[in-house]
């Protein structure tokens, strides 16, 4: 009697079994592809990831983002195009300037592309991060505009801000830099330019930490002509706040030249005439 049932148990088990097998339940509602390469992708690969070990993802992927704020991917077209001019106004005049172990030991694994702006709690708009030396992330792709040569500065200034932030996370800049000008504050997003200019400052960004006052200079410097540059540093009202700004300006050219071996005004002149060439037509991007 037990034979019996288990030779009937282990029939309906295998007549169900069968029909489960023969049953067309339609695709997978879950992606069980992996990503093909797109002809961006290929040429993404070829200008940077080989030459400069630097991924640039402009795909939506949310391990990449914070989930706290409201953001979408750039159209590949603005994605390219801006992967296209960075090639020439950073990569390029980096590598002639400061040489492939400059470049290629301090620039980031990854470049995260965002298209739209990524707005603050307290509604200041950030145009760049930089993520423990790793990853830059640049936001508002969708407004690139190849001719527009104050956009490409804006671009230009995020990259070379944060590109400052992961030198100084490879190698520390002097802490006599922070003695100065002291008088970082917290609210810094309340501070009016010129109050800030008034103490030694370029922004009020610049007001709320050594870290950042360090990378706005570079920032400023390496995106601005040379005429422009001493422009702003004209910008305080009072002789000791000028004189304040120039010798921080000072430590950090110096701290390039002695840490990196990079000469940063011969890097803004670079800079400037790649811009330029890019803006006018004169560089033909590949």
């Amino acid at each position: 009697m037990k034979k019996y049932i288990f030779s009937l148990l282990l029939s309906v088990l295998l007549a169900f079994a069968t029909a489960c097998s023969d049953d067309d339940l339609g695709p997978s509602i879950f992606d069980t592809s992996g990503d093909e390469l797109t002809e961006l992708d290929l040429w993404l690969q070829e200008k940077f990831v080989d030459p400069y070990n630097i991924e640039v993802i402009y795909k939506w992927k949310d391990v990449e983002t914070s989930m706290g704020y409201n953001l979408t991917p750039p159209k590949e077209e603005n994605a390219k195009g801006l992967a296209n001019v960075l090639l020439n106004i950073w990569c390029e005049p980096y590598m002639e300037v400061g040489g492939a172990t400059f470049f290629k030991s301090v620039s980031p694994k990854q470049l995260l592309f965002i298209g739209s702006s990524r707005y603050t709690s307290s509604g200041t708009v950030t145009k760049g991060t930089a993520e423990g030396g790793r990853k830059i992330v640049i936001f508002e792709v969708d407004q690139y505009d190849r001719t527009n040569a104050t956009r490409l500065k804006r671009y230009m200034k995020t990259v070379h801000h944060e590109f400052a932030h992961i030198a100084a996370q490879t190698i520390e800049y002097p802490k006599e830099f922070e003695t100065i000008t002291p008088n970082y504050v917290e609210e810094w997003d309340k501070i009016k330019d010129q109050d800030a200019y008034d103490q030694g400052f370029l922004s009020g960004y610049a007001m709320s930490e050594p870290g950042e006052d360090f990378a706005e200079i570079v920032g400023f410097m390496l995106s601005n002509s040379a005429e422009d540059w001493e422009a702003m540093l004209d910008l305080p009202s009072s002789q000791e706040a000028k004189d304040k700004l120039k010798q921080k300006v000072e430590m950090v050219v110096v701290y390039y030249r002695d840490n990196w071996n990079v000469d940063l005004y011969a890097l803004q002149a670079r800079c400037e005439q790649a811009l330029n060439d890019v803006v006018n037509g004169v560089t033909v991007n590949p």
